[in-house]
């Protein structure tokens, strides 16, 4: 039976996979490994900072691992969002440990390096000659002033690129900030299988062990892409995929159950069937792909807006939780007098986990008195030292705050850290985050190929 047979080790390159499980995948005799390195789930910092979410120590062991097992099979080895962001810094940092897992592991190999960073220049060209690009997410227009005061600005490829790289003879693919699912359906669609099926099948596997039960992020998964459908199992043979676990995943991340947006189109569900082929595979049918008029591709940045510090504390006085919402009014009032805050543009936020720390506003339990909370009180400044000094005053106003039905002036929230204030460092904001036309899928991420022998 012709098919295109993928592994994903683990669901995040760098957070570790069961090793034995990893060996039972490899056994099954895969075409390609496939690992996603990187997401904007981390939020605003690691893109604004431009520094890899995991310490470097992780994403080399997960790399040593993968690298060996590909050279060994001979078979590809194609690697997305690396590491984080994407963005060329990044890139280069993976490819420099490419290369010294190379050197240890004495391997040769085709290396293809795909680049997702956006030059500025050309960016503002784009603005200038397209008009307003299409927001996501910012209510601001993207214009050339925002464009240079983000950090760097990435765009998320498809899987066009990563076939180009394949259809050169790649061995590894190294690439900057890629659609997840783009790098585990690039091949089954290169070798001509139907895209909204290796779409799908890439989205399941994206997340390795998340579509089993049990759940687990480190576990791998094995998809198998054939001409009418696509099957998954677990790598684990304790494991197993359901109907219901597959059909979950399938709805993770997304706004609308049936239709998935990505570069170049939307992939759509509605048709789509799962069915339980044995107690741990599951074959789905009926993914379909519908195509844009006009490619399109995400662009994705962030700005600096300040230095962030924040202070921790426990609250178990009855009293003072029921009162919270008074006192946290009468310090923001004493923090405005002392400092400003609206006039300068300094955020000062206020979360009670336990009460509505998670949903805010949007709680709907507030009616709920709580046993005890955990307070975080942040706040963001022009500088450090500022956001420190504002955090440190409101604690101290809120420490000793006069409320309904007090019995003492001390005493009513304890401190889990010494030092109380702790500085957190630069604070950053998704900017960025529109849709760019693009005359071909590849047209901004060009390929770099090298020849890798040690």
């Amino acid at each position: 039976m012709k098919q295109v047979t993928g592994v994903a080790p683990s669901g995040s390159m760098g957070s570790g996979y069961n090793i034995e499980s990893f060996k039972r995948a490899m056994s099954l005799s895969p075409d390609f490994i496939g690992q996603d390195a990187g997401s904007t789930d981390m939020g605003p910092y690691y893109y604004g900072a431009d520094k890899p979410f995991l310490p470097e120590s992780a994403y080399r062991r997960d790399l040593e691992i993968m690298l060996a097992a590909a050279r060994t099979a001979r078979i590809p080895l194609l690697i997305g969002s690396a590491t984080t962001n994407g963005s060329r810094q990044t890139l280069d940092q993976m490819v420099r440990l490419v290369h010294e897992t190379a050197r240890s592991q004495k391997q040769s190999f085709k290396l293809a390096v795909i680049n997702a960073e956006i030059d500025k220049t050309y960016l503002k060209g784009k603005i200038a000659s397209h008009g307003a690009l299409e927001s996501i997410g910012p209510e601001a227009a993207l214009t050339a002033e925002s464009v240079d005061a983000a950090g760097p600005i990435v765009a998320q490829m498809g899987m066009e690129p990563f076939m180009s790289a394949l259809d050169a003879g790649a061995d590894v693919i190294i690439a900057g900030r890629a659609c997840d699912d783009a790098v585990f359906a690039a091949m089954p669609v290169l070798r001509g299988f139907d895209r909204g099926l290796s779409l799908h099948c890439g989205k399941i596997l994206e997340c390795a062990g998340l579509s089993a039960i049990p759940y687990d992020l480190g576990e791998p998964m094995v998809g198998r892409v054939r001409s009418d459908h696509f099957e998954v199992e677990p790598g684990n043979a304790d494991y197993r995929c359901t109907t219901v676990s597959v059909a979950s995943h399938s709805l993770y991340e997304r706004s609308d159950p049936y239709l998935q947006a990505g570069p170049g189109g939307i992939n759509n569900l509605t048709h789509a069937r799962f069915e339980q082929r044995d107690p741990r595979t599951v074959r789905v049918t009926g993914s379909t792909f519908v195509p844009d008029d006009q490619y399109r591709v995400k662009l994705e940045g962030a700005e600096h807006v300040g230095y962030r510090s924040i202070v921790i504390v426990g609250i178990r006085d009855s009293i003072m939780i029921e009162q919270l919402d008074y006192v946290i009014e009468h310090v923001r009032e004493r923090a405005e007098e002392r400092f400003g805050i609206s006039r300068e543009g300094i955020h000062l936020m206020f979360r009670a986990y336990g009460r509505d720390g998670v949903m805010g506003a949007m709680e709907p339990d507030r009616h709920i008195v709580p046993k005890e909370i955990g307070l975080v009180i942040e706040a963001v400044a022009a500088t450090q030292d500022l956001a420190t000094a504002i955090v440190m005053f409101t604690r101290g106003v809120m420490q000793h705050a006069d409320y309904p039905g007090i019995l003492t002036t001390a005493g009513n929230m304890a401190y889990p850290f010494s030092p109380f204030g702790i500085p957190v460092g630069p604070a950053y904001r998704f900017s960025v985050y529109h849709l760019m036309p693009v005359a071909t899928p590849d047209e901004c991420f060009p390929i770099h190929y090298e020849t890798v022998t040690y």
